[in-house]
């Protein structure tokens, strides 16, 4: 029976050829009907027609990009009124999967369309960029080999896989102004992006998307598509926020100071960095930020050990610290003043006055009692001591609204993990300001489950004898969490995931763990080596235990028997630090609305990583007390039933399900 219903307002035709083609995947031998996938389709043609905003959470398996690509690919067919479609997803690997998908689908539907992918400026080389390094480099035969390639128009990284990224970094051109470029009438990236608003179906990436929309419309990727599909869409609020991040150096605002007094001083008697009041004062600033960033970074890490993997901390602006701000501001408006009426006023000065007003700005703003922005450090990498003052505006949902505010196409906003308990979008949509948006209906779709045998194939495991990390006794609190991981990664011979919220805890665990003796092999995620060679070693090797944390928590799909195991050592609450504390403030339970919800989305992704396939069976272990205090929420939002706090259940399972050899006891 059809699960179509005639709505006011809809396209017959589009509405009829999008439900058929679900309808008949019954009776098809070799596709498999899923009725979230139709559900979503029919959906989608209301949000073209309409205009509206969807928000469609699908579990993992659901085969959601078809559930979007299908009436997408049939809307196009209709070239006189369908203006185009815009596809962002989180990363470029996803972008190359996507437009497989639309080409497979495109034969089956009989639907030929052009799509054009396209990545950000950091994912090209630029010819002046390279040439310089050359420049530099010219024992380098292997360069010279790089150039003609680039010389014969190939400057995309998807050619250049064997690149280190310290060279990548300083050929590409993510750090250049390409409009003084004496190549940009035939730069191959700039002729690419005037193509892009030609298009009428791209795929792009989340930062892409928020760059584009930031910009005025004749830099749009597309314009006033009929529709936005959000794929991967718990990413979008940290794009859209890190697009609006910006930071201050000591080092760059000194060079500020000293080209203007260089430029307005006659007679060339600088003192330059000694005996300049001005820098003296600067670095007093830049000092007492430091120590006090330092304090607070101890401070938290007393409190949650996760924090030692941050580069960064918030810090306490104090009367002291006010106190010699305004010090350094006030030499700051005098110096700019004095800029500003000297008698060779021309545009390179006006520009280096104009900038450092920016910086005064923004430590006026620091220590304002209605600060516009959020104030943190970021730490020299692998150090503590130099810092960078880095800022975001505070509201962020503010200009997230108002980015996704465009009322002329509807948008879709689909992932497997955008909610939290039992079909609560309000955190997501909260977050990206869709609430604000006037004149658009928000249809919230009851989150489509996974179509996987979860209930035979899946076993949830609370362990409820280890004890708290927040335990003042870290020694013991890491012996137990390693035994309890002994305990489970034998259980299933290996073929196990165990997913940290902390590198130092990864590592001490690991030290413990690998002291008895294995017949896998445990592997360590390292700085030295990437992601993805990290992952291909681990699905190759069926019987390995691969000890990781950050973005495993997803990102990782890997199916059948390498991976049956997935171990969480901590509810993955995030850290403490003035983003989360600002979004928290803004609420009398700032743990119940903002790191709760945080803590649940981390925890769907970690346990998605378990069942890929309808073939796959296994078990997630949350080895954190703290689960009795949130379990109902835990469950709502966990796609499992089978759920036992008794290890002797789990070794059964693993027998019975898994085929492990009985455990002796």
């Amino acid at each position: 029976m059809s699960i179509w219903k005639e709505k006011v307002n809809f396209d017959p035709k589009l509405y009829e050829e999008v439900d058929s083609f679900f309808e008949n995947l019954h009776d098809n031998e070799t596709l498999e009907y899923r009725p979230i996938q139709h559900t979503m389709a029919l959906d989608i043609v209301d949000a073209i027609k309409n205009k509206e905003i969807l928000l469609m959470e699908a579990g993992v398996g659901s085969g959601k990009s078809w559930g979007y690509l299908v009436p997408l690919l049939y809307a196009s067919k209709d070239k006189d009124n369908f203006k185009g479609f815009l596809i962002s997803t989180s990363s470029i690997a996803l972008q190359e999967q996507l437009k497989t998908e639309i080409e497979k689908l495109s034969k089956m539907l009989g639907v030929d369309i052009p799509i054009t992918i396209a990545k950000g400026r950091n994912n090209f080389i630029c010819k002046k960029r390279l040439e310089d390094y050359i420049r530099h480099h010219d024992e380098d035969k292997n360069l010279k080999e790089l150039e003609k390639k680039v010389n014969a128009g190939h400057i995309d990284k998807e050619e250049y896989q064997d690149i280190p990224n310290y060279v990548w970094k300083r050929i590409n051109i993510n750090y250049v102004n390409c409009n003084s470029c004496i190549y940009k009438r035939n730069c191959e990236y700039i002729l690419k992006r005037e193509k892009w608003p030609e298009s009428k179906y791209v795929i792009c990436n989340h930062d892409l998307l928020t760059e584009s929309l930031k910009r005025d419309n004749n830099d749009l990727i597309l314009q006033d598509p009929s529709i936005l599909v959000v794929d991967e869409a718990h990413n979008l609020e940290e794009k859209i926020r890190n697009s609006y991040k910006n930071s201050i150096s000591k080092s760059k605002l000194e060079a500020l100071i000293l080209k203007i007094e260089f430029m307005i001083n006659d007679d060339d008697s600088l003192d330059g960095y000694e005996n300049n009041p001005i820098i003296e004062s600067l670095n007093k600033v830049f000092r007492m930020i430091s120590t006090k960033a330092k304090y607070k970074y101890r401070k938290n890490a007393k409190e949650n050990i996760d924090v030692f993997d941050e580069e960064t901390s918030g810090f306490d602006v104090s009367s002291s610290l006010k106190e010699e701000i305004v010090n350094l501001t006030s030499r700051l408006d005098s110096l700019i003043s004095e800029a500003s009426n000297y008698k060779y006023l021309d545009k390179r000065l006006i520009g280096t006055i104009n900038a450092l007003k920016d910086n005064v700005n923004i430590f006026k703003d620091l220590i304002s009692d209605n600060s516009e922005n959020i104030y943190w450090v970021s730490f020299l990498p692998n150090t503590k001591d130099h810092i960078t003052l880095d800022y975001v505006r505070k509201a962020i949902y503010k200009e997230a609204s108002r980015l996704l505010s465009n009322n002329n196409y509807g948008k879709v906003f689909t992932s497997a993990t955008m909610t939290t308990g039992d079909g609560d979008y309000n955190y997501f949509a909260n977050n990206l300001g869709l609430n604000r948006i006037n004149g658009v209906p928000i249809i919230k779709e009851y989150p489509g489950e996974s179509p996987f045998d979860y209930d035979n194939n899946a076993l949830l495991y609370l362990c409820n004898d280890c004890i708290s990390p927040k335990s003042s006794d870290r020694e013991l609190y890491l012996d137990i969490l390693a035994t309890k991981v002994d305990e489970l990664i034998n259980i299933t011979e290996g073929r196990s995931l165990v997913l940290f919220t902390s590198k130092e805890d990864m590592k001490r665990v690991y030290s413990k763990v690998t002291m008895n003796n294995h017949d896998f092999n445990i592997m360590l995620q390292t700085d030295d080596v990437s992601a993805d060679t990290l992952k291909t070693r681990f699905k190759e090797d069926e019987h390995s235990v691969l000890f990781a944390t950050g973005s495993f928590f997803e990102g990782i799909d890997i199916k059948g028997e390498a991976l049956e195991n997935v171990i969480i050592t901590k509810l993955p609450f995030p850290v403490v630090n003035p983003i989360i504390e600002e979004k928290a403030s803004h609420f009398s339970n700032g743990f119940r609305e903002v790191y709760l919800p945080e803590m649940i989305i981390k925890l769907k992704q970690g346990a998605g990583r378990l069942i890929r396939s309808s073939t796959d069976k296994g078990i997630v272990s949350i080895l954190d007390p703290r689960c009795r205090e949130y379990q109902d929420i835990i469950l709502e939002s966990l796609p499992f039933n089978n759920v036992t706090t008794d290890i002797e259940e789990v070794k059964s399972f693993a027998t019975d399900k898994l085929g492990i050899a009985k455990i002796k006891k």
